[in-house]
């Protein structure tokens, strides 16, 4: 979920397209500020809503980039600066319970129930995510009896560094806001690896990259949809099912629940939502933009492909979105309020 030379690149042209306004006379007159998020899936849902809030709603859209973890949704809350942000995970997001207070759904169907202060209002945006840690396919090729997490002990020596001595390596979710609690997983499922977070997603999947061009075991945390999973053999490590504690929350101290329950289980199946300040959108001139943020579903294969040409093919995020609207009316249209 992290950023490199080529994405930044776009964000400023982004930014800079956002101040000196398009070309299109906004139909609302109305204009809002989004985050823009610190991975390139979140980017692409955000530029996708943009695009279609500014060409298709007549809105002016103004772009911040912040980034996630509860400074963001205390931000979006307040909403003086920032009014939305995009493709927030729940696993992930940790504010949801505290600031939420609504069903969250998804095709009309309650996947998760919010009871917080209702400072946030959130929408599902059609991605759905899951995560996981994950091996190179070649590495299970060569030792055919590890089955799953509960072997890693077993080969640890195979992905130990010289920073991690004796223990092996987790290349670990890239950046604290993201709240994988990666080492106190570990610890509490006690696999006998340090988890190492390299503060970003590009500078996580160079790590992982070079690793695999040298046939070196790796084990690397990882999400989908991403264009990484379809251009590199991985196998995931089935870390036992999702099961929720309630209380590791930063508002309840981090109060564990053993091994039996998060963090010491892996994800959740993660539908994503977009989430947004409620006193803002109930304002007349916002129903349309939350009209839109009611209906809008983007598809995981449609993220990946995006994401593709972004991260792998070296592709500019305003261009490539644009050209998926101008080639998918067909879908986005559904979403118009």
């Amino acid at each position: 979920m992290k950023f490199s030379t080529k994405t930044i690149s776009a964000l400023i042209l982004s930014s800079f397209l956002v101040l000196v306004g398009c070309s299109q006379e906004p139909k609302e007159g109305a204009k809002m500020t989004r985050a823009v998020a610190d991975w390139t899936g979140g980017m692409v849902t955000g530029e996708v809503a943009e695009q279609i809030l500014e060409q298709e709603l007549g809105y002016t859209v103004d772009s911040v980039v912040f980034p996630s973890g509860t400074g963001l949704w205390e931000a979006i809350a307040d909403g003086s600066d920032i009014q939305v942000g995009f493709e927030s995970w729940p696993s992930y997001a940790e504010a949801d319970d505290v600031m939420i207070n609504m069903p969250l759904k998804y095709d009309g169907k309650v996947v998760k129930e919010y009871s917080g202060d209702g400072s946030i209002e959130a929408y599902t945006n059609g991605i759905i995510g899951s995560s996981d840690y994950f091996v190179p396919k070649y590495f299970v090729d060569a030792n055919p009896d590890f089955k799953d997490w509960r072997d890693l002990n077993k080969y640890k020596d195979q992905f130990a560094t010289p920073e991690t001595g004796s223990k092996g390596r987790l290349i670990g979710c890239a950046v604290a806001g993201w709240n994988c609690h990666d080492q106190k997983r570990l610890d509490l499922l006690g696999i006998d690896f340090e988890a190492v977070e390299l503060g970003t997603e590009v500078a996580a999947l160079a790590e992982a990259q070079a690793a695999y061009a040298r046939k070196e075991p790796f084990l690397l945390y990882f999400w989908t949809p991403h264009w990484f999973q379809g251009a590199y053999e991985m196998v995931g490590v089935k870390l036992p099912a999702n099961v929720d504690c309630p209380s590791y929350t930063e508002a309840n101290n981090w109060k564990d629940c053993g091994t039996d329950a998060w963090p010491a289980t892996g994800w959740a199946k993660d539908y994503t939502m977009n989430y947004m300040n409620p006193d803002f959108f109930a304002k007349p001139e916002m129903a349309k933009a939350k009209g839109f943020f009611q209906k809008m579903k983007l598809s995981n294969d449609d993220q990946a492909a995006m994401i593709n040409e972004i991260d792998k093919n070296g592709r500019d995020i305003v261009a490539v979105v644009q050209e998926w609207k101008d080639n998918n009316k067909d879908k986005w249209s559904k979403w118009l309020p």
